[in-house]
């Protein structure tokens, strides 16, 4: 008796899906997060922000390259005055042109007697204790009376008394180079803070925990200026690799050593009370319609290529309830297959039915 299979007697068929099963469930859930994926992609899409990256604003903060912010501009340089032979016979002499006060301390001679000298000829501390201060060293004990007037008269100081009229522009080589010259008295400083950090308390002097420590290079000078300050604008960055355009109103001090890469370094060391800073203004840009339908376009492909990546994933791939029921019918199938009873089979009976045929025929015939 011939056994006929599963196979050859029904075709197989997948049973429906089981929504309940995990694997199932997880594949909806990746199908259902792909449609959120896409929706939060638009909405990021539509922002303009997310684009400001491909067409930077060239006028923003951010956009601009560290060499063009520490530059400093030609107008905050330069000084309207004329080199004359000087009335004491000193060769190169320069003199301010007109009424306005002298930028630098090249004008010899006497000249620029009036109020503006007076002021800046003013010194922050008694002569005696600027005496002993003593350059190209790190602070000593007998730098701190003159270093404690300072900081108390600064601490004081009336905005009139930091006024610009007050305090003239100076560079790194004018304090170097005439370091006497220039101490205890107020100055101007402009340049690019590129190093601003706090100082850690000192047991023998405890203000030195207030004050905020800023490296600032003027124009071309790759020398820094060491600014100590006791306040620091609102929003000012605080760092190790900043680049920020500022101006002090100071008083110069001493030339302090500094440990460097190279050794040790020598750089004009001066108190202020805080700097003259202006945040950067972000300015805001339309984002073109090209850009926003290019933003768009790459959301939807990326969202696209999500989805079919996850329906040919599993295309072919039966779930865990399928195999099980596959299985169990199998098994089932398997058992029970000696208790089956196909009957007559389509062979057997095309053959009695040729017999009964033949013997039909034989009887017919006549007998000789």
């Amino acid at each position: 008796m011939s056994q006929v299979t599963p196979e050859s007697s029904k075709p197989s068929q997948k049973p429906p899906r089981n929504y309940f099963a995990r694997g199932e469930q997880l594949r909806l859930m990746m199908l259902v997060g792909s449609l959120g994926l896409v929706v939060v992609l638009m909405i990021r899409a539509a922002d303009p922000e997310t684009w400001r990256w491909i067409a930077p604003d060239k006028t923003s903060g951010e956009g601009v390259s560290n060499n063009d912010r520490a530059r400093v501009t030609q107008h905050q340089i330069q000084v309207p005055r004329k080199a004359v032979a000087g009335d004491n016979g000193t060769d190169g002499e320069f003199r301010v042109v007109g009424s306005r006060r002298p930028a630098t301390p090249y004008t010899l001679g006497g000249k620029g007697k009036g109020n503006a000298k007076e002021a800046h000829d003013q010194v922050w501390a008694d002569p005696e204790a600027l005496a002993l201060v003593e350059d190209s060293s790190p602070f000593r004990a007998s730098d701190f009376e003159a270093w404690s007037q300072i900081f108390d008269r600064m601490r004081d100081a009336t905005p009139q008394d930091l006024s610009v009229e007050h305090a003239p522009l100076v560079q790194f080589g004018q304090l170097f180079q005439q370091s006497k010259l220039y101490r205890g008295k107020l100055v101007t400083i402009q340049g690019t803070v590129r190093r601003c950090v706090k100082l850690p308390p000192n047991p023998l002097d405890e203000r030195a925990g207030n004050l905020w420590q800023l490296w600032v290079f003027a124009g071309g000078d790759n020398s820094p200026i060491v600014i100590y300050s006791m306040n620091l604008p609102a929003g000012f960055p605080v760092g190790n690799e900043i680049h920020e355009t500022v101006s002090f109103q100071a008083v110069y001090f001493k030339k302090w050593v500094y440990a460097a890469k190279g050794g040790t370094m020598t750089a004009p060391l001066l108190l202020a009370r805080t700097a003259n800073w202006q945040a950067p203004l972000m300015e805001q840009r339309e984002i073109t319609t090209v850009e926003i339908v290019v933003g768009v376009g790459c959301a939807m492909g990326g969202a696209i290529v999500v989805v079919g990546f996850i329906w040919w994933n599993n295309r072919n791939r039966d779930s865990q309830v399928e195999k099980l029921v596959r299985h169990r019918n199998r098994k089932n199938f398997e058992e029970n297959a000696a208790d089956i009873s196909v009957g007559v089979s389509v062979r057997d009976q095309l053959g009695t039915l040729s017999t009964q045929l033949k013997n039909h025929s034989s009887s017919e015939k006549p007998d000789d």
